[in-house]
């Protein structure tokens, strides 16, 4: 087991919060950073305050601290100072991420007090100067694993209407300030906001209270470091009951004042801890979906396949779909005479409209993906016995070069079965379909688990070694006892969440109409599917496998790299542990 693995049997809060995200435990990797929770710094820059004269008091200050300052300077700058003042410790961002390169940090940009265009370029031609490829550009789910793979840790949030010019420039992050000098106040205040939801992105909830002039005046001797610190334990409290995560009532990044005068970082950190829904042995099996069918627990060793809640593709080769290959005969004429007229129009829009992955096969693989849509087809006109699969247009992948890497995959993790899912077959005659399932049989061998297993689990596979289930979607399938009849699929022909959960579709695919393509030129399947993944992941971990009438089994999805599918179907599996436990 690798050392971060080692380290996911300390709590949280016990990493070493210098690199806490990359010690996290693996499950947590592809969860979105908005969904995690993040230890924030109010006022960061405070720790280096111009005490002097020559700093003046902004102009957003009331005009009776404004006129105290003007003609009582030395008596009401040690005030101003001390109740301002709200960090001792903070290190050259740039010179401490080198040191830490799977560390992700998120700079808040805001207020802007005299800034004008000029300078507003020139901060950004600063910032872009400084942190160059580490910049995080604007993406619609953001996780560990994203940023690590891209080599980004800056995420740059400016508060003005400039940032929605600029690629690399977050929006505003929302800060849920309640402008209270009580803790109690504060509290009761977050508590009623929660009640209505968290909102859709990043937030900041911020512990921090906040003093007016009459309670500085009635607390001469004190600073805002002594209030902070004297309701700490409260704040802190309140905090450890906090959740993580997309419900409502969850929380994202937490801020607060004078951070490392307490346990606050640590605190928050460990909240992350109620992301992992497994017991001790479920949370060591999660941190490698690459092998978690061998990871199982030996408890689901001898539970039907069939019963098991695994991890799908839909549409699984469309990450290489080739632009300019022809439509699949099925498309209606109008659509192919449109796509003649119109090519430079249709191509980019068939192609943002049908991708539904972006990951290869044998990254796919790799995410813990076990059951793979395959549409298989041969090109019009194509002399050749060469097949490819399809959404629309062709992939330029043949289907033969991408099993030849599905069978390689399968020999370096031996207890891994996957499920084929061949259909469609657009242009295939009875001569291409007994060549392909003649090499089918070559690729996979002994591999290829026949029918007259009659109940398949994890024990009986391997002890015969099998490793793939070939569902083949034809009549041809009947004469060949390797290959298995078509898995039924429920698919929701919907394009809202809402409408795949009320109807009983498995996956997080959506029908789109032409019409609806047409309204709405500016997104893609993928937008599509990110928009509505929040909704399908609260529906999905609610659901269970097993052989109850209304349990799930294969669950298929769209962009199973970027999105958590994987982990969280894997997960729910946990549920059966529970169930027999009993």
């Amino acid at each position: 087991m690798s050392s971060v693995c080692a380290v996911s049997e300390l709590s949280l809060g016990e990493l070493p919060m210098e690199s806490w995200m990359s010690h996290l435990p693996c499950a947590l990797w592809d969860t979105p950073l908005y969904h995690l929770a993040i230890p924030g710094s109010h006022n960061a820059i405070t720790y280096c305050l111009d005490m002097n004269d020559r700093s003046p008091v902004d102009l957003t200050q009331p005009d009776m601290l404004q006129k105290l300052d003007k003609y009582m300077k030395p008596l009401i700058r040690p005030f101003v100072y001390k109740w301002a003042i709200t960090q001792t410790v903070l290190m050259e961002i740039r010179e401490w991420l080198d040191a830490h390169p799977k560390e992700v940090v998120i700079l808040s940009f805001s207020h802007f007090l005299g800034l004008s265009p000029e300078l507003h370029m020139l901060l950004l031609t600063t910032i872009r100067n400084i942190f160059t490829s580490k910049l995080c550009s604007k993406m619609e789910v953001v996780t560990l694993r994203n940023l690590w793979s891209l080599g980004c840790s800056v995420i740059v949030s400016y508060e003005h209407t400039i940032s929605s010019s600029h690629s690399d420039l977050w929006p505003h992050i929302p800060y849920w300030w309640a402008n209270k000098c009580k803790a109690e106040a504060l509290i009761e205040a977050f508590e009623y906001r929660k009640q209505h939801g968290r909102p859709g992105g990043f937030f900041v909830t911020g512990i921090n209270l906040t003093e007016d002039l009459k309670y500085i005046c009635t607390h001469p001797t004190e600073s805002l470091k002594d209030l902070v610190m004297s309701t700490y334990p409260t704040l802190l409290s309140w905090v450890k009951e906090q959740t993580p995560g997309s419900r409502v009532g969850s929380v994202n990044i937490i801020a607060g004042d004078f951070i490392t005068e307490s346990d606050f970082v640590p605190t928050v950190v460990k909240l992350n801890e109620n992301l992992l829904k497994y017991s001790s042995t479920w949370c060591d099996m999660a941190l490698s979906c690459q092998d978690w069918m061998s990871d199982l627990p030996e408890e689901l060793w001898d539970i039907p396949l069939t019963d098991l809640a695994i991890p799908g593709s839909h549409d699984a080769m469309s990450y290489c779909l080739d632009i300019n290959s022809p439509l699949v005969p099925s498309e209606s004429d109008f659509f192919r005479l449109l796509d003649g007229l119109f090519y430079c129009f249709t191509r980019p829009t068939i192609f943002k409209w049908a991708t539904t992955q972006d990951k290869t096969i044998d990254e796919q693989l790799s995410m813990g993906i076990r059951y793979f849509d395959l549409r298989v087809a041969h090109k019009p006109s194509d002399s050749s016995n060469d097949l490819y699969f399809t959404h629309v247009i062709y992939t330029h992948l043949t289907v033969l070069e991408t099993l030849v890497s599905v069978a390689a995959w399968l020999e370096s993790h031996p207890k891994e079965i996957v499920i084929l899912a061949c259909s469609h077959f657009e242009g295939i005659d009875d001569k291409l379909h007994h060549a392909f399932i003649f090499s089918l049989k070559k690729l996979f061998g002994s591999k290829l688990c026949p029918q007259k297993e009659a109940v398949l689990t994890l024990r009986s596979l391997w002890a015969s070694g099998y490793q793939v289930v070939l569902s083949y979607d034809s009549q041809t399938a009947a004469r060949h006892p390797e290959l298995w009849p078509a898995i039924p699929y429920w698919w929701a022909n919907q394009r809202t969440a809402q409408g795949v959960i009320k109807l009983p579709g498995l996956e997080q695919r959506y029908w789109t109409s032409r019409f609806y393509i047409t309204e709405n030129r500016k997104q893609s399947l993928r937008t599509l599917t990110y928009s509505n993944w929040e909704c399908l992941r609260t529906w999905l971990e609610e659901q269970k496998p097993g052989s109850d009438p209304k349990s799930l089994n294969i669950i298929a999805g769209d962009f199973v790299g970027p999105l958590p599918l994987c982990s969280l179907v894997i997960a729910l599996n946990q549920k059966l542990l529970r169930k027999n436990a009993r």
